[in-house]
């Protein structure tokens, strides 16, 4: 395939099983809370009884999304009172599963949503694009989700993952990354309220460009060759399958908000650059259990990754034939996993991100 390849999908990109096998995550927004506690000290409250309004940008099932949103109700409510209307506004692409994301956001225990006078909405398109009137918004939120792109220039020669990609390809994957989160930035900018607050907790990389996850990928990348050996996928479709993200570098995260148009109406209140432990190692090294260690690491990344890669597969594959390909995608990675757990140690980045609208 030549030419652009479009992703499932920026944060949609997740599977299913993604409320189930998203720990990581869910740990990585431990370094966005504190942010988004000094963001709601910080932003100008609505008035005479308005709702405010906040955005959770790149939601997926939801599950990461319960701490935030009521951090945020309760953090509106101790400023102003049992009076002020909450609206919540969850957003992701079209493909997302919104039936998962309901049932999560009102069905789970002690959720936010079932507060008085609290109001949950969904909005089924890309932060990418415009998502709310001019103003509307008091608050945004998004966690880690802003490493997926809205599309891929082109297949990574010889891998699935971008880190790995070298010479033009690795600068259009640079290029489409840094005209996403400038598009992200600029309609944000439209829709946050002067004395609005952005929090963004973004999938970073070290100073070297490593994301931390190279092992992990270095592993599922061997196991696709050894299904095109096997004759489950051709080379074709394994030449195809791209993970669609770009971790950025924090000058990356800075640049627009340092030099441009947007430096008149976005402020960096603080910003931080993180790495995260392995929270599936540190468990089997404390419990020796290679087994368990190479199920957890499988799950993560079928939910996270999974979809975006089969997006690849032929058109004319029927259910079964994917199912087939799927089950030995998982058999080949647990294998190679559990045979050496030390050898895919993942250490994620992140970098936590307070903006203001000025």
């Amino acid at each position: 395939m030549s030419g652009s390849v479009t992703s499932p999908g920026v944060e949609g990109a997740m599977g299913r099983g993604y409320a189930r096998h998203s720990r990581v995550q869910h740990r990585a927004d431990d370094y966005g809370m504190p942010l988004l506690h000094r963001a709601l000290d910080a932003v100008v409250l609505p008035h005479n009884g308005a709702p405010f309004r906040v955005a959770d940008l790149g939601t997926a099932a939801g599950t990461n999304s319960l701490d935030p949103m009521r951090a945020v109700v309760e953090g509106v409510r101790r400023r102003t009172g049992e009076d002020t209307p909450v609206t919540v506004v969850h957003t992701d692409i079209l493909a997302n599963d919104f039936n998962i994301l309901f049932a999560t956001v009102m069905d789970s225990p002690g959720t936010y949503a079932r507060e008085p006078r609290v109001f949950v909405q969904a909005e089924a398109r890309s932060f990418y694009e415009p998502l709310f009137p001019p103003g509307e918004l008091h608050l945004a939120w998004s966690a880690i989700a802003v490493h997926w792109l809205s599309r891929v220039p082109a297949p990574i020669p010889g891998h699935i993952f971008s880190t790995r990609a070298t010479g033009d390809i690795r600068e259009a994957f640079k290029e489409r990354s840094r005209s996403d989160w400038e598009a992200f930035l600029t309609h944000r900018a439209r829709e946050l309220r002067p004395g609005g607050q952005l929090v963004v907790l973004g999938g970073s990389c070290a100073e070297d460009g490593s994301s931390g996850a190279e092992c992990l990928m270095d592993t599922a990348d061997a196991v696709l060759a050894d299904l095109v050996r096997q004759g489950l996928l051709t080379r074709a479709e394994h030449a195809r399958m791209t993970v669609p993200t770009w971790n950025r570098t924090v000058d990356e995260f800075l640049a627009p908000l340092r030099a441009g148009p947007l430096t008149d109406v976005l402020r960096v209140e603080e910003y931080d650059l993180v790495r995260l432990p392995d929270i599936h190692l540190d468990h089997f090294r404390a419990t020796g259990d290679a087994r368990g260690f190479a199920e957890q690491v499988t799950a993560f990344f079928r939910a996270a990754f999974q979809p975006s890669l089969f997006s690849a597969l032929d058109a004319e594959r029927d259910a079964g034939d994917v199912e087939r390909v799927a089950k030995a995608l998982a058999a080949g990675l647990r294998a190679r996993v559990a045979a050496d757990p030390e050898a895919v140690e993942t250490h994620w980045h992140v970098v936590p991100l307070r903006i203001a609208r000025l």
